[in-house]
C-alpha cells in the first residue's frame, strides 16, 4: 500500500487539495488549508515547479427515482458522472431505467444504516412524497459532500432546516444546503427541473479558482499498486485532455486517460520501458501536429510527467 496515494484520496474527500511538483525529480505533495497532508519525499516544497488545485470528480447520490431523479440522472449520463441511486422502490430503480447508476433498493431506514463508496459526493434529496426527505437531510449533513440539495416548498425546506438546527446543526453547514433546490430558471416540468438541479450543481461545483479534476478510483489504484503515473504537466493548442490530467499504467493494464489515441499508446510504451529499466522519473515533450512524431493533427504541444509509484 502506497501512504501517500491513501492519505491522497483520504485527504480528497475533505475537499480539495493543492498538489506541488518538483518536475526534475517527480517528487509531490498535497496541501489542504496550507498544511502539508502529505509528500511522496522530504524535498522542500515550499518553491514547487508547477502547484495545482485538485478536486475530485463528480459523484451523485440520488435519493429517489421517480421523474426528477429520472431526469437528473440522464442528465449525469451525457456528462460522464458517477452515480448513486437509492430508493425503496423496486419498480422504479429497475437496470432498464439506471443502467450506469450503481443501485440500492431497500427501505429507507436500511439504506440510511450504510455507507456508500462515494468522495465528498454531490446529495439530492427527492424521496416520494417527501416521507424520508429529512432524514436523507441528516445522513448527508453528517457526511462530507461537495453540494446538498432538497426539493420542496419554502416552508417545507425551512422546517427541515430548524429542525435540523435543532439537533446541533452548525449554522454555517445548514446555510451550504439548497432548500429549495435548483437554480431560480421558472422550472416546471421534472426535465426542466432537473435542469435547475444540475445547472447548481455545476455552479457550486465549478466555483472559484481553476483546478483539476482526479478520479478516487485512480487514487486507489495507485495506492495498491506498482505502476508508472503519467501526468499531463503542460498543453497549447487542441491537445484532447486537460494539463493535470492522469494515467496510470502497470505491467498489464492500464487505468485513467491522457487523452487515447497515438499520445496515449507512446506514453503506455515509454512508462513500461521505465518499468523494465527501473527508470524512476522523465518528462516527455510530444508535438500533436501532422508534422510531429506521432503524426497526430488535433494540434497543440504536450510535455508528459512519468514518475515510478510502488
Amino acid at each position: 500500500m502506497n501512504n501517500y496515494y491513501s492519505a491522497f484520496l483520504e485527504a480528497l474527500g475533505r475537499g480539495s487539495l493543492e498538489r506541488r511538483t518538483i518536475i526534475e525529480s517527480g517528487e509531490e505533495a498535497i496541501f489542504q488549508n496550507g498544511r502539508q497532508i502529505a509528500a511522496t519525499s522530504d524535498a522542500d516544497f515550499t518553491s514547487p515547479d508547477l502547484t495545482e488545485t485538485i478536486k475530485a470528480e463528480p459523484h451523485l447520490i440520488l435519493f429517489g427515482s421517480g421523474h426528477v431523479g429520472k431526469a437528473l440522472y440522464d442528465l449525469g449520463v451525457l456528462q460522464n458522472m458517477k452515480m448513486t441511486v437509492l430508493d425503496d422502490r423496486e419498480e422504479l430503480l429497475t437496470e432498464e431505467r439506471f443502467p450506469k447508476a450503481e443501485r440500492f433498493i431497500a427501505p429507507f431506514e436500511d439504506l440510511l444504516s450504510r455507507e456508500y463508496d462515494a468522495v465528498a459526493p454531490a446529495y439530492v434529496i427527492f424521496t416520494h412524497g417527501h416521507s424520508f426527505d429529512t432524514d436523507c437531510l441528516r445522513y448527508a449533513l453528517s457526511r462530507p459532500a461537495s453540494y446538498i440539495g432538497m426539493i420542496g416548498s419554502k416552508g417545507k425546506s425551512a422546517r427541515a432546516i430548524s429542525e435540523m438546527k435543532a439537533e446541533g446543526f452548525s449554522e454555517s453547514l445548514l446555510a451550504d444546503v439548497h432548500a429549495p433546490i435548483g437554480l431560480p430558471i421558472g422550472a416546471e416540468t421534472p426535465e426542466e427541473i432537473a435542469v435547475s438541479i444540475m445547472a447548481e450543481i455545476i455552479s457550486v461545483f465549478r466555483k472559484g479558482e481553476h483546478f483539476t479534476t482526479i478520479n478516487p478510483e485512480l487514487l486507489k489504484t495507485m495506492a495498491e499498486n506498482t505502476g508508472i503515473a503519467v501526468r499531463i504537466i503542460s498543453k497549447k493548442g487542441s491537445a484532447p485532455r486537460a494539463a493535470g490530467s492522469v494515467m496510470f499504467v502497470m505491467r498489464d493494464s492500464t487505468a485513467g486517460t491522457i487523452g487515447g489515441g497515438a499520445i496515449e499508446n507512446e506514453a503506455i510504451s515509454e512508462a513500461r520501458k521505465m518499468l523494465d529499466n527501473k527508470i524512476k522519473c522523465q518528462t516527455r515533450h510530444y508535438n500533436l501536429s501532422a508534422e510531429g512524431d506521432l503524426g497526430m493533427v488535433c494540434g497543440g504541444d504536450e510535455t508528459l510527467l512519468f514518475t515510478l509509484v510502488k
